[in-house]
C-alpha cells in the first residue's frame, strides 16, 4: 500500500537574505532564525483539530522585537508527497501550491500576506543565492519525484515563502493551514510539528507555550512523548480517559476523547523533542494476529480502531453472537451509552475508552455514515 502524502517532516536547508535584515525559515510550521538575534517569541497557542483525516492547523505568535523595524523574508518548507509522480505529467507541470496542503494564510499585525510557492531541490548548498531561488525545472521536479523513495534525504520541497515586517515592540503573527493527514501501512494517520525550531529563538525557548489537540469525537489517538514525560502534563479540556499503548503503540499514552481535546501548557518552553500524534489501523494481520475471535475483540478492547468494514467482510473471524453484539453496539458506547445488560456492561466497562454517560440519548441520525454502516452490518 502507498503512502498517501504530505509528511511535513522539514529539512534545516538555508534562506538568505539582504544585510542587516536577518534570515528566517520554517521547519515543521515553527519560524526559526538562522542570523537573526534580537526577535524574541513571547507565546505560541498551537491549535490542532483533527476531521476525516484532514488536519487542520492554527498557530499564534506574540514575538518581541527590541530594535527597529525590519522586513525579513520568510519561508515554509513542505516535503513532496510520496506517489506524486502518480499524477499525469501534464497535470503535475501546472502544479504551483502543493497539492495536499490548503488554506494556505499567514498574518502578521493583522495585515494578510502574499506569498509565492518556490520548488526548489533540497540540497547541503540550499536554495537560495544572488537574492533569488535556485527554481528546479518540471522536467527536474518530475525525475526526482520518480526516485525520491529509492534516495535519502529529501529530493526536493515546495517553499512558501513571503516578506514580513516586523515592527518595534509586539508583534502578532498568525498562520493556518489545512492539509491531508500521511497515511502508510498500519496507521490511520499520522501528523508530525517541529518543535525545537523555537529554541533558535533570540531567547531559545518560547516564554509560554499551549498546545490544544482536538481530534474529533468518540476519537482515540496516541502522542510520543518526546516533549513531555507524562500523559499527567496534559489537561482534559473534554470528557476523556488516558491509558498506556502497550506494545502496538510502545507503551506511547493514549488519549480517548468522548469530547472535546486535551491541552499542554508550559511556561518557559525549551521542546527536546517533536510532536507526533498517530493512530494505527486495527487489521489483525498488521499485529501478528491469526484473525480469531480473540484478535478481533482485543482490537475493540484496546481502541485501535472504530468503523473498518474491509475487516470483517469476508469471513466473520469464528465470532460467536455475542462477540457480534458486543460489535453492533460499540458506536453507542463510544458515546457513553450506559447498558442495563449485564454482559454489554462488563464488557465495555472492561476497556480502556468507556465512558458512561448518563445523559446520553441514542440518535442514530446524529452518527456518521460509517457508523450507521457499521450498526447495520453487525444486525444481520
Amino acid at each position: 500500500m502507498k503512502k498517501t502524502l504530505i509528511l511535513l517532516l522539514m529539512v534545516l536547508s538555508f534562506i538568505g537574505a539582504k544585510a542587516n535584515d536577518g534570515v528566517y525559515f520554517t521547519s515543521g510550521n515553527q519560524l526559526i532564525p538562522i542570523t537573526e538575534t534580537e526577535i524574541s517569541v513571547k507565546k505560541e497557542v498551537l491549535d490542532i483539530t483533527g476531521r476525516d483525516r484532514m488536519i487542520h492547523v492554527h498557530v499564534y505568535y506574540e514575538f518581541f522585537n527590541p530594535g527597529n523595524e525590519k522586513t525579513l523574508l520568510v519561508g515554509f518548507e513542505a516535503m513532496p508527497p510520496s506517489g506524486a509522480w502518480d499524477i499525469s505529467e501534464e497535470e503535475y507541470k501546472k502544479l504551483v501550491d502543493h497539492p495536499y496542503m490548503h488554506d494556505f494564510t499567514v498574518y502578521i499585525n493583522g495585515e494578510r500576506l502574499n506569498y509565492q510557492v518556490s520548488h526548489v531541490e533540497g540540497n547541503e548548498t540550499g536554495y537560495y543565492h544572488n537574492g533569488k531561488f535556485d527554481e528546479l525545472s518540471k522536467q527536474r521536479e518530475l525525475e526526482l519525484g520518480r526516485e525520491m523513495e529509492f534516495m535519502e534525504g529529501i529530493p526536493y520541497l515546495f517553499v512558501y515563502h513571503f516578506n514580513a515586517t516586523f515592527k518595534k515592540g509586539l508583534n502578532i503573527v498568525e498562520h493556518t493551514y489545512v492539509f491531508d493527514a500521511s497515511t502508510y501501512v498500519g496507521a490511520e494517520y499520522d501528523f508530525d510539528y517541529v518543535l525545537t525550531a523555537a529554541n533558535r529563538w533570540a531567547n531559545h525557548q518560547i516564554d509560554d507555550f499551549t498546545l490544544n489537540v482536538d481530534m474529533g469525537e468518540c476519537e482515540s489517538f496516541a502522542i510520543r512523548p518526546t516533549f513531555f514525560k507524562s500523559a499527567s502534563e496534559w489537561t482534559m479540556k473534554g470528557v476523556g480517559r488516558q491509558s498506556n499503548g502497550g506494545e502496538l503503540y510502545n507503551n506511547d499514552p493514549l488519549f480517548h476523547m468522548q469530547k472535546g481535546g486535551i491541552s499542554y501548557h508550559k511556561k518557559n518552553f525549551h521542546p527536546e523533542g517533536e510532536l507526533e500524534i498517530y493512530k494505527f489501523i486495527p487489521n489483525m494481520m498488521l499485529w501478528g494476529g491469526d484473525g480469531n475471535a480473540s484478535d478481533v475483540m482485543n482490537a475493540v478492547k484496546r481502541q485501535y480502531a472504530k468503523w473498518y468494514l474491509w475487516t470483517f467482510e469476508d469471513e466473520d473471524f469464528g465470532l460467536t453472537k455475542e462477540d457480534k453484539r458486543i460489535m453492533k453496539n460499540l458506536p453507542f458506547a463510544y458515546r457513553g451509552h450506559v447498558f442495563k445488560d449485564q454482559g454489554l456492561k462488563k464488557f465495555f466497562e472492561s476497556t480502556a475508552w468507556y465512558i458512561p454517560n448518563p445523559d446520553y440519548i441514542d440518535d442514530m441520525s446524529k452518527m456518521s455514515k460509517d457508523e450507521r454502516e457499521w450498526i447495520e452490518f453487525w444486525s444481520k
